[in-house]
């Protein structure tokens, strides 16, 4: 099978790590869309009171629009939904004649009062909404600080990564990858941090930046780990807190795929043929930071065109609503995308489908391809 070609990604710029809001505008009928739909609420009410002669009867109704008003627009445009309403209801005694008369004015305050509860349910809504989104942007720029963005080709290598947060908790995650690239060897790591917040962010950060050391300095792979051990060893902890990381060391040179496992879900290997292949380790290691000694690194093959997914157990661990996790097996479909990126974008939406939504922790992912040796 001839490997997939390469694919020029603009800028040298891969694409932005996936996250739970959409960045995409919406359209200038999606934004005035509630707007619309709440007026023509209360032309039909409107309608079907005059038509009807139910007498002021339905004039009630008209206190929907500025709730519906409420649950999308801004306070301006809930206002003027509000504004509208209350015009509407005075108006609909005019056709009846009961303008003015106790049923009809009680029929308005209602329509008035339930607009004032609309406009501070919109002013409500939207700071909540505006301090997500600080929040969000905030958890984004973290996470850049930590996730460098891995070199698009190195050592023969094709790249990519992504990393799809778990807003629903409103926490920043753990979950961190870098690569370090010298000369004809590539090495990577792939890890989790137990637990989340600051402390989490904190610690897979220097884990991060250790490795970025260790591994230009180390020859030996597992002495790369034994550092790591060290270095989380000697990190303070929270009290009562369990410090340790799961992580997954790769060294790739060549034709050969060099793993050290501690403590995590192991890379899938999808092969030219299609075939998939767990990189696993036997007996499975320790996470960084609890001490012991370590398994000597383990060796596999892969050919050009042959693709590794490192990730962490938010995908695997993925749920749908029957409380099934995320079937390794369809990961088959997803790698065997045209490039390495569409190949992670093809992985996220299976995620999502399965799931039924966003997930429910976050989730790290970096897959590389062997290239051809241009020469």
């Amino acid at each position: 099978m001839r490997p997939n070609p390469p694919v020029d990604r603009s800028e040298g710029k891969a694409p932005p790590a996936r996250s739970s809001f959409a960045d995409a505008a919406p359209s200038r009928w999606t934004r005035w869309l509630g707007l619309r739909l709440a007026i023509g609420f209360v032309a039909v009410v409107l309608l079907i009171d005059v038509a009807a002669g139910t007498h002021a009867v339905l004039i009630g109704f008209l206190a929907l629009a500025p709730l519906f008003a409420a649950a999308v627009e801004s306070p301006r445009r809930t206002a003027v939904v509000s504004a509208t309403a209350t015009t509407a209801a005075v108006a609909a005694g005019l056709p009846s004649g009961m303008l003015g008369s106790l049923d009809h004015l009680l029929r308005v305050a209602v329509v008035i009062a339930v607009s004032l509860m609309a406009v501070y349910v919109a002013r409500a809504r939207t700071g909540r909404e505006q301090r997500l989104r600080r929040m969000a942007e905030i958890v984004r720029t973290t996470q850049a600080a930590i996730l460098r963005e891995p070199p698009q080709c190195a050592a023969g290598v094709e790249l990519a990564a992504r990393y799809v947060a778990a807003y629903e908790e409103a926490g920043v995650g753990g979950d961190l990858y870098e690569v370090v690239a010298d000369q004809d060897r590539l090495r990577i790591i792939v890890g989790d941090v137990c637990g989340k917040g600051l402390a989490a962010v904190r610690l897979a950060s220097a884990v991060a930046g250790a490795f970025r050391q260790s591994a230009i300095i180390r020859s030996d792979l597992t002495q790369v780990a034994r550092d790591l051990d060290d270095l989380v060893a000697r990190e303070p902890t929270p009290a009562r807190a369990a410090t340790f990381v799961t992580a997954v060391l790769v060294e790739l040179r060549g034709g050969e795929i060099g793993t050290v496992n501690c403590g995590h879900p192991a890379p899938i290997l999808r092969h030219c043929s299609g075939e998939l292949e767990e990189l696993k380790v036997s007996p499975p290691d320790r996470p960084l930071g609890l001490g012991g000694p370590r398994t000597p690194e383990c060796v596999a093959r892969w050919d050009v065109g042959d693709r590794l997914l490192l990730l962490t157990d938010g995908l695997l661990e993925a749920r749908d609503s029957e409380r099934r996790f995320f079937p390794t097996s369809a990961l088959r479909a997803c790698l065997a995308e045209p490039s390495v990126d569409q190949c992670l974008d093809a992985v996220w939406d299976a995620v999502h489908r399965h799931v039924g939504g966003e997930p429910h922790d976050d989730i790290a992912l970096l897959l590389a391809e062997r290239r051809p040796v241009v020469r």
